[in-house]
């Protein structure tokens, strides 16, 4: 999130089109000499606004450099102190993990960066895309005497599971059926979890589709459960998921593999009544989250 000149950029274009079209003017008149005249005062006065444009332009450029040099140093100083910066800011929070891609999983540094806070995991599990397979559901119908007609069922029996004091087996069987993965668990404090990280990549022109399709009923469901959600991804990717969930009122991270990304996840965790974008993308309307006065 740099601040740049584009602004600046544009008044200066236009101040040169300004005089081309009074240069222009001044020919077509066959050089009037009151016209000329007054061209010329027009060109004069042009020539001094441009040159005071200038003069802020190059202070405004001194000035956001300086800007940038003080927010990189800061990006520095909070990378090098995350732990001690985040020290017992968790502590009696129990947060779970969900991940809704298979092929992105860094949930073991979110894990660390909760446990470093003094905070407890409640669970880290992957929900795969084969929920939706007509084969799968039938096989998940069979084994655990349940009707699964869609993914819309999968996702409810797993958030239901995380509920129940039978779940602890029930997503051991579905880990075994291989619609889920189970990265972490808590047998005892699987049900205490007040939060939840979700993690998760979408590319394509479908990526509408398929957000409706898995992560749009998961959030869903965890919010009927009243639970507080934060969503997030590492800096270089392309947030198309970050923007369906922050239309679903979801807060958003997009640098988490950074320390001011760190500072912000938990800082949600630890208030849970925060809804904003935080990070370096356009998506972003500040660098990084702090506390409600």
């Amino acid at each position: 999130m740099n601040i740049n000149m584009k602004y600046y950029i544009v008044t200066i274009g236009a101040i040169f089109i300004a005089l081309g079209v009074g240069i222009l003017v001044g020919f077509n008149l066959n050089y009037d000499q009151a016209l000329s005249k007054q061209q010329s005062e027009v060109l004069e006065s042009f020539n001094t606004e441009f040159e005071d444009l200038k003069d802020k332009n190059k202070n405004l450029q001194a000035e956001i450099e300086s800007l940038n040099g003080d927010i990189e140093a800061t990006r520095e100083y909070i990378d090098k102190n995350v732990d001690v910066l985040t020290a017992d800011v968790l502590t009696d929070k129990n947060t779970g993990i969900i991940l809704t891609s298979e092929n992105h999983d860094y949930s073991e540094e979110i894990e660390k960066l909760i446990t470093n806070a003094n905070g407890k995991v409640s669970f880290n599990i992957v929900i795969k895309d084969n929920i939706s397979d007509e084969e799968k559901l039938a096989n998940l119908s069979k084994d655990l005497n349940k009707t699964f007609k869609s993914s819309q069922d999968v996702i409810n029996y797993i958030i239901s599971s995380l509920g129940s004091t039978k779940g602890y087996d029930q997503l051991y069987a579905l880990e075994d059926l291989g619609v889920i993965k189970i990265n972490n668990i808590d047998e005892k404090k699987y049900q205490d979890y007040d939060s939840v990280v979700l993690l998760g990549e979408l590319t394509g022109k479908d990526a509408k589709v398929k957000f409706d399709a898995k992560e749009k009923l998961v959030l869903d469901g965890l919010k009927e459960e009243n639970k507080y959600l934060v969503a997030v991804t590492q800096s270089d990717s392309n947030n198309e998921i970050l923007k369906l969930y922050s239309e679903n009122n979801i807060s958003t991270i997009d640098n988490i593999n950074e320390g001011m990304g760190k500072i912000s996840l938990t800082t949600l965790l630890k208030n849970q009544n925060i809804v904003g974008n935080y990070g370096n993308s356009d998506l972003a309307k500040e660098l990084i989250a702090y506390e409600n006065n």
